[in-house]
């Protein structure tokens, strides 16, 4: 039998436990979502929608088709879906590819005398830390390479899977001691 997420569970609960303070208790809304720690508006569609499937034929009707993989794309409202999908936008809207990560990442190396980890490129990862290390960090990505900024670890990791590969990739045979 298959097992329904926890979010499903959670909604047929809440349902439920809405239905019956309204038939059994006579609560109105406002107090039923005072009971439950909801919005009146999230009750509402527990009682008019209680499986969700009318707001989920509702937003199926906002979709569209990318105009360039044929997959499928999210939409604001009836008659404006996307016209290109998450992915095809990445694609054409992105300043990384494969090579330029490489050179960075090569770049970091020679500056440095290590490999760059996922924390060395997080701008959030170094701002948390500014106070802590003197904001080391963050000047570092700041100053960047002579290309410009270091590619974030999240563009990286979208390239490779992990900066760690992405490393393997562009130092090849100049590793850190002790890596693999």
């Amino acid at each position: 039998m298959k097992t329904l997420p926890a979010r499903v569970v959670e909604r047929r609960r809440a349902a439920a436990l809405a239905r019956h303070y309204r038939e059994r208790e006579g609560l109105s809304v406002a107090q039923i979502a005072q009971r439950l720690g909801r919005a009146p508006a999230t009750v509402r569609a527990y009682l008019y929608d209680p499986d969700g499937s009318k707001a989920r034929r509702v937003k199926e009707g906002y979709r569209g088709e990318c105009s360039r993989c044929g997959a499928q794309t999210s939409g604001c409202g009836p008659g404006r879906s996307r016209t290109v999908c998450a992915g095809c936008n990445g694609r054409l809207t992105t300043k990384w590819d494969g090579q330029r990560i490489e050179r960075a990442l090569r770049a970091w190396f020679e500056r440095y005398g290590r490999q760059a980890s996922g924390a060395d490129l997080s701008l959030a990862y170094a701002r948390a830390r500014a106070l802590r290390d003197g904001g080391v960090r963050l000047r570092r990505l700041q100053e960047g390479w002579a290309e410009g900024r270091w590619p974030a670890a999240s563009v990286v990791r979208h390239h490779y899977r992990s900066v760690r590969a992405a490393n393997r990739v562009a130092l090849g045979d100049h590793r850190e001691p002790g890596s693999r």
